[in-house]
């Protein structure tokens, strides 16, 4: 069980970082919009200066594609992965280093892309595969250095060297040091959503998530012709081994079944704590498998022993009954009712039992 919550944990700070790299994918593109549109009025409307024209407006049309490229991407996906991320990294560093070419070099006043590209790289990757992108930057700027040794003012080659180096090496590290920070946001993030929707005794997730759940599940079979399943399981007398055992033993009792249930249940699936002793499946795209799931648990809880709780193994039974949304209910709010009909009458019938909704409709 807590190596399933510690998965779940993961997962979402993954998929939040992953949200955080599309936001900043977005915003990289609008500020690629701003100076494109900045060099081309700063090129073809002042006229300022004696750079290539010709060249730099191919660039400016390459770039125009290559950001209107990335914007479409950003629509239809969910996630970038690490080499895509690279990609789109080199090619700005490639983009910004023909600029710095014929713009100056080193004193060129477009120099800050590149301290802003590494900034970005060490917020999404950390120092080390930052090199990626430093070391050849390091180069191409030391090549710089070389190519213009005796146009510069003030400082020496070997100290601007030094210096634009270092710049390099602190704007990655500032970089990496703003990550650590976000990383530990997201793990505050990620612990308190996990609080809010997990129930703390069975490590199971709670009512008010299987209810958002169930809403979304509907909404998904209504709009793509699908059907779900949902189980409620009920422990069978349960509350005379709280009265004979007490109830810490009983809590140790709820956790040993949400752990049965677990694993028997398909990853896809929500297991979640109804409330008390009952608990609850929801199955997407069940395909006629709620019952043996169903009657799989119901078996597995009858055969298990659980230790630690009575002086000897104690067993106990469960009972279940399930329901499926749009075939015999007419809402999630309804197949809820129609599978917690169907669980009492395992209960009347006896216990230890599964029932269908459908079977209650045939018998009546």
């Amino acid at each position: 069980m807590e190596s399933t919550t510690i998965q779940k944990d993961t997962a979402w700070i993954e998929y939040v970082r992953a949200q955080n790299y599309l936001n900043t994918e977005r915003w990289i593109t609008k500020s690629r919009w701003f100076f494109i549109a900045f060099l081309f009025v700063y090129l073809n409307v002042l006229r300022l200066t004696d750079w290539p024209l010709g060249l730099f407006n191919s660039l400016l049309a390459l770039a125009a594609l290559y950001n209107l490229g990335i914007v479409l991407y950003i629509r239809n996906t969910n996630f970038f992965s690490i080499k895509l991320i690279l990609v789109f990294l080199y090619l700005d560093m490639i983009a910004v280093a023909v600029v710095l070419f014929f713009t100056g070099g080193v004193t060129s006043p477009f120099l800050f892309i590149w301290y802003l590209t590494l900034f970005a790289t060490g917020i999404r990757f950390g120092f080390k595969q930052s090199l990626l992108l430093l070391i050849p930057m390091a180069a191409f700027y030391a090549y710089l250095v070389h190519r213009d040794m005796g146009c510069y003012t003030g400082p020496s080659p070997v100290n601007r060297l030094f210096l634009g180096l270092s710049s390099l090496v602190v704007a990655s590290l500032y970089g990496t040091i703003y990550s650590q920070g976000e990383r530990y946001t997201m793990k505050v993030m990620a612990d308190f959503r996990m609080a809010s929707i997990m129930d703390n005794l069975t490590g199971l997730y709670n009512y008010a998530f299987f209810m958002d759940r169930l809403k979304h599940e509907q909404f998904r079979a209504d709009r793509g012709n699908s059907h779900f399943s949902v189980i409620i399981f009920d422990l069978d007398r349960f509350k005379q081994v709280n009265d004979a055992y007490g109830h810490e033993k009983g809590n140790a009792l709820l956790k040993a079944v949400a752990g049965i249930l677990t694993m028997n249940a398909r990853g896809m699936d929500t297991v979640a704590r109804y409330g008390g002793e009952e608990f609850v499946v929801l199955m997407p795209d069940s395909k006629g498998a709620e019952r043996e799931m169903a009657e799989r648990i119901r078996k597995k809880v009858e055969e298990t022993e659980f230790n630690g709780i009575a002086e000897g193994p104690l067993r106990i039974t469960i009972s279940g009954g399930l329901c499926t949304y749009p075939n015999d209910a007419s809402s999630g709010t309804d197949v809820l009712v129609q599978a917690d009909k169907a669980l009492y009458a395992a209960k009347a019938s006896g216990r230890n039992r599964t029932r269908s909704c459908r079977e209650m409709k045939d018998l009546s």
